[in-house]
């Protein structure tokens, strides 16, 4: 659906604020090393923005085509098997991301009801960094639902501008 788009494409922006926010936590810690300081849980910020960026991005990926896939049986297929392929493929992978989205969820609420905090210098409460992980399964779960709609009514998924995938 069109009007999935923007919300894939905001995943996506979001998992490269992620990706910039390590490089910037990287180039903070190295410029206070150099100072002779450190900047406080630095490496624990930028594991939960790494987790972030590759949660977010989850969504954006599958609408760009960009997840790597073995095509060789693919290939072999005609059509209306292609199709098929593809209809079962994304229901398995639409299984596993309603799973792990309703377990992240849970696991979240968990750590929100329990008062987990981080063990780190800065005592971060764990519910915060791991709602991402929430937000990129949840949507992830809505593309794959989109993406299993547009091939039974026989319509492209992918975004027409993207690259090819990488395959084999």
């Amino acid at each position: 659906m069109k009007s999935l788009k923007p919300l894939y494409e905001f995943c996506g922006l979001l998992s490269g604020v992620f990706m910039m926010l390590i490089c910037a936590l990287v180039v903070a810690q190295i410029c206070a090393r150099l100072l002779g300081t450190m900047v406080p849980s630095s490496d624990e910020l930028a594991g939960y923005a790494m987790a972030s960026s590759g949660f977010l991005g989850l969504p954006y990926a599958l609408h760009r085509g960009a997840h790597i896939r073995v095509s060789l049986l693919f290939k072999a297929l005609s059509e209306r098997g292609q199709q098929r392929l593809e209809i079962a493929g994304t229901l398995v992978g639409l299984a596993i991301a309603a799973y792990l989205a309703w377990f992240s969820m849970l696991f979240v609420y968990e750590s929100y009801l329990f008062g987990e905090v981080s063990s780190g210098l800065l005592p971060i409460p764990m519910w915060i960094p791991q709602v991402p992980m929430v937000l990129g399964t949840a949507v992830l779960v809505v593309a794959m639902l989109d993406r299993l709609i547009c091939f039974v009514m026989a319509r492209s998924f992918e975004v027409a501008d993207a690259q090819p995938a990488l395959s084999e």
